[in-house]
């Protein structure tokens, strides 16, 4: 039997070129996170997640509903784990969009947004505003 090569390091990099995001991923805190944090697009998939469950939510509650719904339900799950990945830098936020996340799949649970956009306003105080980077 052939022996199998082993696979390669996971070496992370810029997936879509947000202008904004840092041009590399730097190790932090022992651990490589699988893409640059980004404040803009955490608020980016922040606003969509809301729109999309506004959206779900003022749906009928009826099972026609509830299945032409499941869409928009994918959709925001898939834009609060995009938040997250962006925010990994930023461990408060990270763990407070992760939670967010993991509630609303395990039984419905709707983000707090509120204590959420308090923590990415927190982030936001701490980094450099555009006109004082060099």
């Amino acid at each position: 039997m052939p022996e199998q090569a082993q696979p390669q390091p996971v070496k992370p990099v810029l997936k879509n070129g947000c202008p904004d995001c840092p041009p590399m991923v730097i190790p932090r805190r022992g651990y490589t996170p699988t893409r640059p944090s980004c404040i803009e697009c955490v608020e980016k998939h922040l606003g969509a997640a809301m729109v999309l469950l506004t959206e779900l939510n003022d749906l009928p509650d009826d099972e026609i509903s509830r299945r032409k719904g499941f869409s928009r339900r994918l959709r925001a799950i898939g834009h609060l784990f995009e938040a997250e990945d962006e925010s990994q830098e930023w461990p408060g936020l990270h763990a407070a969009i992760r939670a967010a996340r993991k509630a609303y799949q395990a039984d419905g649970t709707l983000p707090d947004f509120t204590d959420i956009a308090g923590k990415a306003a927190t982030v936001l105080d701490t980094l450099p505003t555009p006109s004082s980077v060099p």
